[in-house]
This record gives C-alpha cells, structure tokens and sequence, in this order.
C-alpha cells in the first residue's frame, strides 16, 4: 500500500460517525515511490501499526 493510499483510509475510517476501535489484524508494507519504508499500515483503517527502526 502506498502512502496516499494509506491516509486515504484514514481520512475514510475517522469519517464514519462513531469508528468503532480497530484490532490491525491484516498489514501491509507501506510503500512511497516504489520502496518499501519499512512501515507496516492497517488495510482496514489505514493507521500505521509497525514502524521502522530509527
């Protein structure tokens, strides 16, 4: 998922009327111009789960 995609589904997810909390079962590596940033987004609400190391 690339990072346009993963506010997307922010903006969308905290959008509905009472959101209810999300559990980020399912990840995906987040991706900006084709390289992975070592973050790992929620592709139901789109929050960033894991990041990478600093």
């Amino acid at each position: 998922m690339t990072t346009i995609q993963a506010a997307a589904l922010r903006v969308k997810w905290k959008q509905q009327v009472d959101p209810p909390p999300c559990e980020h079962l399912n990840l995906e590596l987040e991706l900006s111009d084709s390289s992975s940033t070592g973050n790992y987004n929620c592709i139901v609400c789109g929050e960033c789960v894991v990041h990478k190391p600093q």
